[in-house]
């Protein structure tokens, strides 16, 4: 018999996981969309202002309103807080844990140690490492997700008033965070479905569930219905709709690892409104196809919340396995997550995927050498030059945020978007990405480009215009 001491132990196992692997990565640099969150919408702005600037999808409101609040906490004693920052990111996650847990405990008794165990696995991924540390809404949806599936139980479980008001804050949140949450909503009704009536088209809790994320999409945004709707026409996306799908599902295969053939188990089993959730591991696939650019993969990452609750009914299908049997199968699950995870920054290289592009395996700004601030010196030794064009490509909303902490006065000429910038002065700095040809600018601004520095990610030159021809 299980004691309460040791149900204890088992919910805080994979907690404490968590927080140890998110520890290494806490203090480490902002990226563009983590500094335009802090510059341009969480630092300058009010609630009421972050709510009403949608001008991009950068600004994820509720997280930035949370953002907002949670900075507010230090009462301005420090300037940049980075890793108090993403501490906000972190307890969404360990929040969502504890309603997985709950939620979890109430649909079987027995799944206590199936949960710790995909839990724990998703801990040790960097899909966890990334996205529960990021400055970004990710991490919190996870929790919008598992509150709005836990209000989903309590309708069809008796629980009615605790059930829609959860269910209500859970999508409303969601979308508001991310608009692509509809995805993850459309995931709690599928997995909700086996919980309706026999007579499930007559069940009229389902269709007010269905609903709901449409519901709250409006609610949420019709307010500001003319920002929002100017967002979808940046066109901005992921380059390859195949390459968005390999990303995607290959993410999928490296986080989880041997603990996906539990899903194949679980399909043995149950009802055939059981076996349909098996479409929630499908939901990214007509949101890359159909929409007029294919998302970036990072916004499915909010989907791993009901991936892991179907790795736990697959898991807790099980008959109660030997201590032998138990112990071989945790062994090889850790292994093949082990392996994948040195392995799959290995294959997306090998496959030609670059690290600017990759939002799981290896992006730039998760690797150790990552800095913005190497560039500051070579940009200060040089106050002749106060100009500074940055490319597009060179992530200029970081530098800046450095350059602002640290004192470097420039005047910064960022290329947002691309092709903004006109024109450059006689004499300037220009800041480009390695991967990018410095002739390209000599030609677009008239002027030859000497190297300064060479970074990890960035390069720094001087611009000198070229001398006008005789008689011009």
């Amino acid at each position: 018999m299980r004691t309460p001491a040791r149900s204890s132990l088992i919910v805080w196992i994979p907690v404490l996981c968590g927080a140890a692997a998110a520890s290494f990565v806490l203090g480490r640099e902002l990226w563009f969309d983590e500094a335009m969150t802090i510059t341009s919408f969480m630092l300058p702005l009010s609630p009421a202002e972050i709510y009403t600037t949608y001008a991009i999808p950068n600004n994820q409101i509720v997280y930035t309103v949370l953002l907002k609040c949670w900075h507010g906490l230090l009462l301005g004693a420090y300037p940049a807080p980075i890793a108090f920052w993403r501490l906000l990111s972190l307890l969404g996650a360990g929040a969502s844990a504890l309603v997985f847990f709950s939620l979890r405990k109430r649909l079987h008794d027995r799944t206590q140690a199936a949960a710790a165990s995909v839990l724990i696995v998703f801990a040790l991924s960097a899909v966890f490492q990334n996205y529960a540390t990021a400055l970004r809404g990710y991490a919190v949806s996870w929790l919008w997700v598992m509150l709005a599936l836990d209000g989903a139980w309590r309708i069809f479980h008796g629980k009615t008033a605790s059930g829609w008001c959860l269910y209500a804050i859970g999508t409303v949140a969601a979308v508001g965070t991310v608009p692509t949450n509809l995805l993850a909503c459309a995931g709690v009704i599928v997995y909700a479905f086996p919980w309706s009536r026999r007579d499930w088209w007559r069940d009229w809790r389902l269709w007010l569930l269905a609903a709901g994320p449409f519901l709250a999409l409006a609610v949420f945004y019709g307010p500001i219905l003319k920002a929002f709707l100017h967002a979808f026409t940046l066109n901005e996306g992921f380059p390859s709709r195949a390459g968005a799908l390999a990303v995607v599902y290959g993410a999928v295969a490296a986080t989880f690892g041997l603990l996906l053939a539990a899903e194949g188990f679980r399909l043995t089993r149950g009802d055939w409104r059981r076996k349909l959730r098996i479409a929630i591991w499908f939901l990214p696939v007509p949101a890359i196809l159909l929409l007029h650019k294919a998302p970036f993969p990072r916004v499915f990452c909010t989907l791993f919340s009901l991936y892991l609750m179907l790795l736990a009914d697959g898991l807790a299908s099980f008959r109660r396995p030997s201590r032998a049997v138990l112990a071989a199968g945790a062994g090889a699950v850790l292994v093949s997550v082990i392996v994948l995870r040195f392995l799959a920054p290995v294959t997306a290289e090998a496959a030609g995927l670059s690290e600017y592009d990759d939002d799981y395996f290896r992006p730039w700004y998760m690797a150790r050498d990552y800095s913005v601030c190497e560039l500051l010196p070579s940009l200060a030794d040089h106050p002749e030059l106060p100009v500074v064009f940055q490319s597009f490509n060179s992530d200029p909303c970081p530098l800046i945020f450095y350059a602002t902490l640290q004192d470097v006065e420039k005047d910064f000429r960022p290329d947002q978007p691309p092709g903004h910038v006109k024109s450059l002065p006689a004499r300037a700095l220009v800041v480009l990405r390695r991967d990018e040809t410095p002739g390209d600018y000599e030609t677009r601004f008239g002027g030859a480009l000497t190297l300064l520095f060479s970074g990890r990610d960035c390069t720094v030159w001087r611009f000198d215009r070229a001398a006008a021809p005789p008689g011009s």
